[in-house]
């Protein structure tokens, strides 16, 4: 074997190492779990940050994978993963660990698809650790993070996923709403004129012949989703347009796929993770344990 091939075959025996949480470095939590930042290794070696909190004890135990809305940022990952509220406490006092994530660093606001090859690489890294039930892995994100859970859905087995307001989920779409009369935030436009740039035509022309184009959406994908859903959006979320979730719940049950959901009068994008805090941000939470804790009985 030539020192070319060596090179990867060592740079992805240290990637493996450095992903196992050391023993003297678990903080203890107010909850008494126990928790410390960590990383995982991008499809092409990247370290993007993580934190990985679990209960007391041995386990193994049920994780839930948490994806924080916004671009890539590790105080918003270590801070999701250390949270107090829910949905983590939730998760912690069901008996389950929390992997909480990032993504990698971007220059602009856009769909990345890297990121979602990235996340499922998360998700293998979680189930090597010895403490972690590998067969009972849910994912929860919100924004951002529902965005890229909807396209990591068909791409690796989970037992479910709770998807919480999946922006820029269809930017098609997205045109579509504005179009009618949908006032959706100007970050959607500024994507939609970015997208149609890079394409040099009107997204109009990309969907007539969206596999031309390379173009597809989680909607485009709903047939080859391979877990139960939850999908969680507000009715005035002016990121999340209820009109399009409604067109990827109905594309996923003409699928024949499991989708649940929960879309509350009058809530704004962000109320899944407590902004604002109030009776629809615990029903979120509530669900999304009721919801995952049915999907990891399923395992099998």
């Amino acid at each position: 074997m030539t020192a070319a091939r060596l090179m990867p075959v060592a740079g992805l025996a240290l990637a493996i190492v450095a992903v196992l949480p050391a023993e003297d470095a678990w903080e203890t939590l107010p909850d008494g779990s126990l928790g410390q930042p960590t990383e995982f290794h991008g499809v092409d070696g990247t370290a993007i940050p993580a934190y990985l909190r679990k209960p007391k004890g041995d386990g193994p135990f049920p994780v839930v994978i948490l994806a924080h809305g916004g671009e890539a940022g590790k105080p918003q990952t270590v801070g999701l993963g250390r949270s107090q509220k829910s949905p983590a406490e939730d998760f912690i006092q069901a008996g389950w660990a929390v992997y909480s994530i990032d993504y990698r660093a971007q220059e602009k606001i856009a769909v990345h698809p890297i990121e979602f090859d990235d996340t499922v690489e998360a998700v293998k890294t979680v189930r090597k650790m010895p403490f972690i039930d590998a067969r009972r892995v849910g994912y929860m994100g919100g924004s951002h993070g529902a965005q890229v859970g909807a396209k990591v859905a068909s791409r690796i087995q989970l037992s479910g996923a709770v998807l919480c307001a999946p922006a820029a989920m269809d930017l098609i779409e997205d045109k579509k709403a504005i179009e009618r009369g949908e006032k959706l935030v100007s970050v959607l436009s500024r994507m939609i004129s970015d997208l149609e740039k890079q394409y040099g035509v009107p997204l109009e022309e990309v969907d007539k012949n969206r596999k031309k184009y390379g173009y597809a959406s989680p909607i485009d994908e709903a047939q080859q989703v391979r877990c139960p859903l939850l999908i969680v959006n507000g009715k005035a979320d002016d990121n999340s347009p209820v009109s399009i979730v409604n067109i990827y719940v109905d594309r996923l049950r003409a699928a024949g796929k499991q989708v649940e959901t929960y879309l509350p009068d009058g809530m704004p994008h962000g109320f899944y993770f407590g902004r604002p805090e109030g009776a629809e941000y615990h029903e979120c939470a509530r669900r999304a344990v009721e919801f995952l804790k049915r999907s990891f009985q399923l395992a099998p």
